[in-house]
């Protein structure tokens, strides 16, 4: 018992440290993935953006208008905000059929760091607050970290884990892993 114990233990543990493959280089983005389940989609883009730290910042809480932009994203919804930078908020996906739409009901936070910003959100504990005609997703890590390099140059680092819940095809899942993210950078691009 101890054996398989021990073993249990070193295999999650190797898990949760699972190393990230460069699946995808585009227009100076570069996308990551790990392997996740079936409906798990981990990502994580990186990219270097002609902009200021505090525009990308401007551009990312500008709420009202960030379904101009980024991929997919029908529309936000803001339940509360405070003056503690503590946001939740809805954020609703057009998916492709024959899926049904999404839903990230999520909790969020930006974080003032020594050299730029970090966005962080989960799922939000509020499923009162939830719409019935979207699934809802799982978001179990969802950080979005802006490093001022220059005065007019910024990096960016966006992490993604989470569970898309519902019947999804598998080509759907391998879209949204791997180009989801670098639309969502040209997107941002774009925007500023």
């Amino acid at each position: 018992m101890k054996t398989f114990m021990t073993f249990l233990f070193l295999n999650l543990c190797l898990n949760s440290f699972a190393s990230w493959q460069e699946v995808h280089v585009e227009d100076g983005i570069t996308v990551y993935a790990q392997d996740g389940e079936h409906r798990i989609i981990p990502f994580k883009a990186e990219a270097i953006l002609n902009a200021p730290a505090k525009k990308i910042l401007e551009v990312l809480k500008d709420w009202q208008n960030k379904n101009k932009w980024s991929p997919k994203l029908k529309s936000v919804k803001m339940h509360n905000e405070d003056e503690s930078t503590q946001y939740t908020f809805s954020e609703f996906y057009k998916t492709p059929w024959p899926a049904t739409d999404r839903e990230f009901l999520l909790t969020g936070s930006i974080k003032r760091l020594p050299d730029g910003y970090l966005l962080k959100a989960k799922n939000a504990n509020d499923m009162h607050l939830k719409d019935d005609d979207h699934i809802q997703a799982d978001v179990k890590v969802l950080d979005f970290r802006i490093i001022k390099l220059t005065e007019s140059t910024s990096k960016v680092m966006f992490e993604f884990h989470g569970d898309m819940k519902g019947w999804m095809p598998a080509w759907l899942i391998n879209i949204i892993q791997k180009k989801w993210p670098l639309r969502f950078i040209q997107g941002l691009r774009t925007q500023l």
